[in-house]
């Protein structure tokens, strides 16, 4: 596992040493699969999760040369931050939001929690919430994203994920009590 984590390291640094497309195209490899199901249970579309995973790899390549392992998180770590961005990223876009039947204006319920949502715009945390939740079942993960993100009701996220009202919400606030504990959000 070690020797892995070495040869790894090799790869970055012939990326940022010399821009070797070889070592880039063999980082990618061994990537791709994992960063795609990570992103695909993010999104649930096969096209958008294929589209996010090539924009997750170009951020990477862009980026690489201020990676620095002794400073940072692990490459994967890092390179997951990146994934779970674009996902967040989508969910605020204009293309998703059109994607979405959206209730009149004074039909649509404001969202909750305020203070967790104005902390949200932090991108760090963000970064730490979204990399939390990642690590949860996927419908867990939709609630939140299209609720906290997406700003739609329960009643629409119920529609679009295909559970009871009720059980929708009791996944985001027990998500929400969990976000309490972990980031201590209400001190």
């Amino acid at each position: 596992m070690k020797e892995a984590g070495l040869d790894e390291l090799r790869l970055i640094k012939r990326i940022q040493r010399d821009g070797d497309r070889d070592a880039a195209d063999e980082l990618i490899r061994r990537h791709y699969d994992t960063i795609h199901r990570f992103v695909k249970r993010q999104i649930q579309s096969d096209d958008i999760a294929l589209n996010l995973t090539q924009e997750t790899f170009i951020s990477c390549l862009k980026t690489i040369a201020h990676y620095e392992p002794a400073k940072k998180t692990s490459f994967r770590t890092w390179l997951y931050k990146i994934a779970s961005n674009k996902a967040v990223d989508y969910y605020r876009s204009r293309a998703y939001q059109e994607t979405v039947k959206t209730l009149p204006l004074e039909e649509v319920e404001a969202i909750d929690e305020p203070d967790f949502a104005l902390r949200l715009e932090n991108r760090g945390f963000a970064e730490e919430v979204c990399t939390f939740v990642s690590g949860l079942p996927a419908d867990t993960q939709k609630v939140f994203l299209l609720h906290i993100f997406g700003g739609h009701t329960f009643a629409q996220i119920a529609a679009a994920v295909g559970l009871p009202e009720g059980s929708v919400k009791s996944r985001y606030y027990r998500l929400i009590s969990m976000l309490r504990k972990e980031f201590a959000c209400y001190g």
